[in-house]
């Protein structure tokens, strides 16, 4: 699996240039985590898998195109987690 590393991202909280973030680009998965100990503040961007890390698709069946995928964000705010499934465009 291929990825890019950045380890001097801006952090869109605090907007210092401390944050690491790891793009997988041949699944679009991304992560992010703000380096600043004042601030913490992280996101990802994963494809929802099940218990076994199978791919969950949305109508069950065993078609793993993209468009059929669901893609999860996670963020870490303030020591609170916010999980919710997005639209097949993470930014929608």
């Amino acid at each position: 699996m291929g990825s890019v590393i950045t380890y001097d991202d801006k952090c869109p909280k605090c907007k210092q240039e401390t944050g690491f973030s790891d793009f997988y680009y041949k699944t679009s998965e991304e992560y992010f985590a703000c380096q600043n100990s004042e601030c913490s503040f992280s996101y990802s961007y994963q494809w929802k898998r099940d218990k076994d890390h199978k791919l969950i698709t949305r109508d069950g069946s065993d078609n793993y195109e993209f468009s059929n995928l669901i893609m999860v964000e996670t963020i870490y705010e303030n020591g609170v987690k916010t999980v919710k499934e997005l639209n097949q465009n993470k930014d929608e």
